[in-house]
């Protein structure tokens, strides 16, 4: 049993904030929050965790993540097509297998070290990195990149059917869900991972929506993020994206779809009634220059949580460069507030997967999946507001311990088990090797 001291914030309904106050912590669990002085009474048994020069906060929970491409970090922005796409930039099935896993692996600690303690991790050879991420102690929601459309066409708006990709990328998710589902002390759950309505045909995207029925689980998926793919769900099907995959049945509240930038005034109405809910991609669209129109996705009653995508695991940075998108979108200078904000990086995400009724915020008999974040530094003090603090200064090598399910996962900023100048290293010189292929 552990008490932890420290500024504690709840990101719970009523929004407390308890400065110096304390958590005990019992297994995986929160048992009482409160004052100290109480709480030491209350458990004089309970092992004292000092952080008093601390901001306590609830873990982010970030819905929509491509830990493998911080291999394309610094350039993947700055090359006008999305590297998925492209033949000159290792991604994807350019890597060999371990290539990927150490990329993912790589993509896993950092977001882990920067306070995400659920990651809902989408890419391919997702079966070969599940191991690493039980091991790290993450709380995930996996899913393999399904298609069946060649990627690499595509730029040059050509459609072409790629069979074996369908047949492989089909087998692995079920493979994955079949051995993963509900592991690791339920940390590890799976969904189905469709890439996006016009890399899947109109049969297999129903194909994979009568799977997640039948396996009962979520769907991980793209939707709307790009021109090209409006453009194309018209031509082949006569209809946008959104009002596809609701005649599919795929929209409902175990989707998360990522983006959603070119949604009608339908489209959006479609995704509040269904309950399905949008991973926001803030930095990523903003640097193609793609603003999601989330002001209006609120309005209607969509939840919007945010996500960090791909080439980074910082959600501070995303929050950040959240409230300046959605202040710019929606014309209002002052709003969403910052505390707004940290509520779709943290309650939002865990709604968005099905999990706020155990995590997303700290309230007694949730799971234990907390941060403590330094608050005595010179980019940080002096702090007025800790919302603003959080969500305008703090950076994601602030972040000073993690605990997931009770278990400190990160202490003093170091990833438990994992030598991480080494690990740094070692993904230098297998990106230069990757790289070098292109040169």
């Amino acid at each position: 049993m552990l008490l932890i001291k420290g500024d504690i914030i709840t990101m719970n309904e009523t929004g407390d904030i308890l400065p110096q106050g304390a958590m005990v912590i019992n297994d995986d669990k929160i048992e009482a929050i409160g004052e100290e002085v109480t709480l030491k009474k209350q458990y004089p048994q309970a092992e004292i965790v000092d952080c008093s020069s601390m901001m306590i906060m609830p873990g982010f929970v970030n819905p929509h993540y491509h830990g493998a491409l911080v291999v394309n970090r610094g350039v993947g922005s700055d090359t006008g097509v999305p590297p998925l796409y492209s033949r000159n930039v290792p991604q994807g099935v350019l890597l060999t297998e371990e290539e990927c896993d150490l990329f993912n692996i790589f993509g896993y600690v950092e977001a882990l070290r920067a306070g995400n303690t659920c990651i809902a991790s989408n890419y391919i050879q997702s079966m070969k990195s599940i191991t690493a991420m039980k091991d790290l102690g993450l709380r995930a929601v996996i899913s393999e990149r399904i298609h069946n459309i060649d990627f690499f066409r595509v730029p040059e708006g050509i459609y072409a059917l790629d069979a074996k990709a369908q047949e492989e990328t089909l087998a692995k998710n079920i493979e994955i869900i079949d051995k993963w589902h509900n592991q690791a002390n339920g940390r590890i759950t799976c969904h189905f991972g469709p890439h996006a309505p016009d890399t899947c045909t109109t049969n297999f995207l129903a194909e994979i929506t009568s799977l997640a029925k039948r396996y009962d689980v979520g769907i991980t998926t793209h939707l709307a993020q790009s021109k090209m793919e409006v453009a194309e769900i018209q031509r082949r099907d006569g209809v946008t994206p959104v009002q596809l995959y609701h005649d599919l049945g795929i929209l409902g509240s175990g989707t998360v779809a990522a983006h959603c930038i070119h949604v009608t005034e339908e489209d959006q109405a479609l995704l509040a009634q269904t309950n399905t809910s949008v991973a926001h991609v803030p930095e990523g669209n903003l640097k193609k220059g793609d603003i999601a129109p989330i002001a209006a996705l609120e309005e209607k009653g969509v939840n919007v949580a945010i996500c960090t995508d791909s080439m980074s695991g910082s959600m501070f940075e995303s929050m950040r460069f959240g409230l300046a998108v959605h202040r710019l979108s929606s014309g209002n200078r002052t709003e969403p507030n910052p505390r707004h904000i940290l509520e779709m990086a943290t309650q939002k995400g865990a709604k968005a997967l099905g999990m706020d009724h155990e995590i997303g915020s700290l309230e007694v008999g949730k799971k234990a999946d907390f941060i403590a974040i330094h608050k005595n530094k010179f980019h940080i003090a002096p702090i007025v507001s800790r919302y603003g603090t959080l969500v305008h200064s703090v950076q994601a090598s602030d972040v000073a311990h993690v605990w997931i399910d009770g278990e400190w996962c990160v202490k003093d900023s170091h990833v438990a088990g994992i030598d991480e100048g080494q690990l740094s290293k070692e993904v230098q010189q297998i990106s230069d090797r990757c790289w070098s292929r292109y040169q």
